[in-house]
């Protein structure tokens, strides 16, 4: 049998600029900088229990300095010639600053009930390290049985990892077993704020080989829509200064035009006809109208939400990736929130999934028999982002205290599962 497990990571849930200021002690309490430094190869089979994980996009603070600096969005930068080009211009990264660090966990539970189970396989999304987001693994849950690797995709060498899986397998559970699945993490997260000169940037003319990835068809996201390509081309042809105006416009145009509405995923061709959708589908429109415009851009995925990001070139040719806010309070190249980045992209091959998916959900399937009467086996998933909840409980709790009604930030979780 194959469970289906539901995601709670994709409903907008609360009001980004209430979060800053509330999370904000941070600012004064844990001062910081993030110096970008050589990536370090991702390592599919690491141990969980090690110290840190390893991704291709993995980059480190620099627990030397004290004082705020700015560091590249690009993933390849090499860390010498970075702090040289740091010293000199600053205009050209964003702004990393108030990094706080929070204990989560991944992971799940499986209840055998009332049955043998046998040929158990599972996956669960698993955090990588980004520019703004440190993944340090403290322990784990996961018995000597279990055999397990890290999964990142897409697979391959050709592009680097925008999501990772942690992949198990059981071979037997008797009945009426319980087993936890569990990996407990440190993450340390930055907020973001945009160059202090981002008039420099240019869209790209010549995008590497791997770039292609994020100006393509995705799931739910159609760049050959009549109207996609109606409104990047009148946006594109209006006079603006600077390619960073060119993509704030695109960014406008979704705001003003696209009525926020929680519900049922919806691809972009029915969210432009209604004229409405959630944090997805305006993620979406924007994405899409991006990459017909000939800009990279992407879906950038944490609990309870998503958000998207664009992809423009400094005067020495090296690519940055900037985050904006297109449902909620108006954030454009700048992101302050401490949830953690589950994954980065919309369209990936999934070897449990038929054709390529838009969100790597958790997956589980086994083989199992009945011993008796009773339940069917089943599956608890774990996503503790630790004191982040209660903040955001209370926050949603001020809010309904307040009568705020039908806004995208306190809107309450999808009824049914997002995830294509």
């Amino acid at each position: 049998m194959t469970i289906r497990i539901d995601r709670l990571t994709r409903g907008c849930t609360f009001r980004f600029l209430v979060v800053t200021l509330i999370l904000a002690f941070s600012l004064f309490s844990s001062p910081g900088v993030a110096q970008e430094n050589n990536n370090e190869p991702s390592d599919s089979a690491s141990n969980p229990t090690e110290e840190s994980t390893k991704s291709p996009n993995a980059s480190k603070p620099n627990k030397g300095k004290s004082t705020r600096k700015s560091r590249s969005g690009g993933d390849k930068k090499d860390a010498e010639s970075s702090m040289e080009e740091l010293e000199i211009e600053q205009t050209a990264g964003l702004d990393y600053f108030a990094p706080r660090k929070i204990d989560m966990s991944f992971g799940m539970r499986f209840y055998a009930n009332a049955n043998w189970c046998t040929k158990l396989h599972a996956t669960v999304p698993f955090p990588l390290n980004w520019p703004e987001q440190t993944i340090k693994v403290t322990s784990s849950e996961i018995p000597g049985n279990v055999a397990w690797a890290f999964r990142d995709l897409p697979e391959g060498k050709k592009q680097s990892a925008q999501a990772r899986q942690l992949v198990m397998d059981i071979a037997s559970l008797n009945p009426n077993d319980e087993l936890s699945l569990v990996v407990h993490v440190e993450v340390e997260k930055y907020f973001i704020n945009p160059p202090a000169d981002t008039s420099v940037f240019i869209i790209p003319k010549n995008l590497p080989a791997e770039m292609n990835w994020f100006m393509k068809k995705s799931p739910y996201i159609d760049i050959e829509l009549s109207e996609i390509r109606r409104v990047a081309k009148e946006i594109g042809a209006q006079n603006h200064d600077n390619a960073w105006a060119h993509v704030e416009s695109l960014f406008d145009w979704v705001r003003k035009n696209i009525d926020y509405r929680n519900g049922p995923i919806l691809d972009i061709k029915t969210a432009l006809k209604k004229r409405q959708g959630d944090c997805e589908e305006m993620t979406s429109i924007f994405v899409a109208l991006c990459r017909a415009s000939k800009i990279p851009a992407r879906c950038v995925w944490i609990p309870d939400h998503c958000y998207p990001e664009f992809y423009l070139e400094d005067p020495q040719g090296e690519g940055h990736w900037f985050p904006c806010q297109v449902a909620g309070d108006r954030q454009f190249g700048q992101m302050h929130d401490y949830r953690p980045i589950l994954q980065k992209g919309d369209r990936f091959i999934v070897p449990e999934k038929q054709g390529p998916v838009r969100y790597i959900d958790s997956f589980f399937t086994c083989k199992k028999r009945e011993a008796g009467q009773g339940l069917d086996p089943s599956v608890e998933e774990v996503l503790d982002i630790g004191p982040l909840k209660a903040e955001i409980a209370a926050l949603q709790a001020q809010a309904a205290a307040q009568g705020i009604q039908g806004n995208p930030e306190f809107e309450g979780n999808h009824e049914e599962q997002k995830s294509p």
